[in-house]
């Protein structure tokens, strides 16, 4: 396809939306270009469509060099981030959880006129298929499927936490996307009963792809933006060894919180110092291009459960319910804490033996960075998550803790796992996730660890989780103290930020209301990276949200 109306930069959350609601109409011509493989209807990798997250496990999904520091001048880590049709939502754990209002609220305050929390609400119920409303309150055309794992199908500490949470005077919340408030709540997640929701299953579908408006080119890098003046007229593509230089009337960055940034300085909009010092020619100096670099803190407590406690073998629920909570510090959002339960943490035969209850601050203050330093597409950006750099944000974290320990101790919980452990930041699952014969005496090890007597279990998993460690069962604990809880924070993958929408005259604001980047023409940015503010909430949906509204506004006469 020669000179598209818009050439989308990334198939992933919000791209692959755009190139299907863009194309609704036929006049408008489309070219989606997508740096990793295809998913098409027919040809889903078994691991994606999983209803279990086994696709986060698989190496070949993701940019293959990417480290991100948690903390400033502390040591990289692999960082996880999409690299396949469908981005985040093929890989990610599957929680389909709105903002809040007060995250839209603070997205408006911020310039980002027209992103209210009225505003954004119907775009949210127009993608949602949420399976559990009443057919009065949803759409047969919502793309999106939502359900929650039913309560007869939980492990025992899930219906163990969820008492003891209600003792504590927490409210159940069964539908808490629309009724956003403090209390515990069944997990909405991303996926009918047989297979994983994703943008690409969802939205390019059979018959979105077999319009004549619409090409996509997978396995394809775009590595820089082309201008005339200030005026973006396409990109240059490499696919293989060759490299091509596709024109279109208007180019749509859809890469993420960390590429796109990084593909706005390689092609000459950033920071003035960072430009300079990459050589790189300046189109528009906007200095918040990579700045306010936003993710969610988090940590995990592994659970051993005895078979009487386990989640069905033959069920494969990863996220179960969840409670948000508000710290009530000043200056902080409600509904700023959340405290998680995950069901089983494999799909394999030993996965439900161990299950997980986890801690995070979803509404950090701490700003982090992307930055380049090479222009060469090559190297990957340095990120720098900053993580507790703010000084609200630590007592947040250890509060959240502390609640998800002290719920996991309360008698009616604590009989229901034999032992509790902390484990450490950047655990890879996945070496217990190998394929062949290495993997399978791998998890035939972990099945045995598993069901060995609990003394055998928890010596074996204390030398295995270092530098996390044992922290207790029903018998007796070892508490943790705050330097051990705040060494086991991690980032999520819910980075976000980078591109922010705020008004012209805000120098660290990047798009405008209508994802136009500042300064040049013919330019947008829509994903993650334009959110003012992380929400309070995984950011998938959230980034869905966007890309639908972002189609409408695209859609409007100028």
């Amino acid at each position: 396809m020669s000179n598209p109306d818009y050439l989308i930069v990334g198939g992933g959350s919000a791209g692959a939306v755009l190139a299907a609601r863009l194309t609704d109409n036929p006049a408008v011509r489309v070219l989606l270009i997508e740096a990793g493989a295809d998913t098409p209807p027919g040809a889903v990798p078994s691991d994606i469509a999983d209803v279990f997250p086994s696709s986060s496990l698989n190496p070949h999904y993701f940019w293959p060099q990417l480290r991100a520091r948690r903390r400033p001048g502390g040591p990289l880590y692999p960082f996880p981030q999409a690299r396949i049709m469908g981005g985040g939502s093929s890989i990610m754990g599957m929680w389909a959880l709105r903002g809040m209002p007060s995250d839209f609220e603070a997205w408006a305050d911020a310039g980002a006129e027209g992103w209210g929390p009225l505003d954004v609400r119907p775009y949210y119920r127009k993608l949602e298929n949420d399976l559990d409303r009443d057919l009065s309150q949803r759409s047969a055309a919502a793309p999106y499927t939502i359900r929650r794992p039913p309560r007869q199908e939980w492990p025992e500490c899930a219906a163990a936490l969820e008492r003891a949470a209600i003792a504590r005077g927490l409210a159940v919340v069964e539908d808490i996307n629309e009724n956003p408030t403090d209390g515990f709540f069944p997990m909405p997640v991303s996926q009918s009963e047989t297979a994983r929701s994703s943008s690409a299953s969802a939205y390019l579908t059979a018959e979105v792809r077999r319009r004549p408006n619409l090409r996509i080119m997978s396995d394809s890098l775009v590595t820089a933006i082309r201008f005339e003046e200030r005026r973006a007229c396409g990109v240059t593509v490499r696919r293989g060894d060759q490299e091509t230089l596709v024109s279109a009337r208007e180019t749509i960055l859809s890469a993420g919180a960390i590429h796109s940034p990084a593909m706005l300085i390689r092609s000459g909009i950033g920071p003035e110092d960072q430009l300079r010092r990459l050589g790189t020619a300046p189109v528009a100096v906007r200095a918040g291009v990579g700045q306010n670099l936003q993710n969610h803190p988090y940590l995990n407590l592994a659970l051993t459960l005895p078979p009487r406690s386990r989640q069905d073998a033959a069920i494969r629920h990863f996220a179960i319910a969840g409670i948000r909570l508000s710290s009530g510090l000043e200056e902080c959002p409600p509904a700023d804490l959340l405290v998680f339960v995950i069901g089983r943490v494999s799909g394999q035969a030993w996965g439900p033996g161990l299950a997980m209850a986890g801690a995070a601050l979803y509404a950090p203050c701490s700003r982090g960075s992307v930055t380049l330093s090479s222009p060469d597409i090559t190297v990957e950006p340095d990120v720098s998550f900053a993580l507790m750099s703010d000084p609200r944000d630590a007592p947040r974290m250890l509060a959240a803790a502390r609640f998800a320990e002290g719920l996991l101790f309360e008698p009616g919980v604590a009989d229901t796992f034999r032992d509790a452990f902390l484990l450490p930041p950047f655990m890879a699952l996945d070496q217990f996730h190998r394929p062949g014969l290495a993997g399978a005496l791998l998890a035939h090890g972990a099945k045995l660890v598993l069901n060995a007597p609990s003394v055998v279990s928890r010596l074996a998993l204390n030398r295995m989780l270092r530098p996390g460690r044992w922290i207790g069962n029903r018998q007796r604990r070892r508490p943790l103290s705050d330097d051990e809880i705040l060494s086991a924070v991690a980032p999520m993958g819910h980075v976000t930020s980078t591109c922010a929408i705020g008004r012209r005259d805000d120098p660290m604001a990047v798009v405008d209301s209508a994802c136009r980047v500042h300064g040049v023409e013919n330019l947008r940015v829509v994903d993650a990276s334009i959110m003012p503010r992380v929400p309070s909430a995984n950011t998938n949906l959230t980034t869905i949200m966007i890309a639908e509204r972002a189609a409408e506004l695209l859609a409007r006469p100028a």
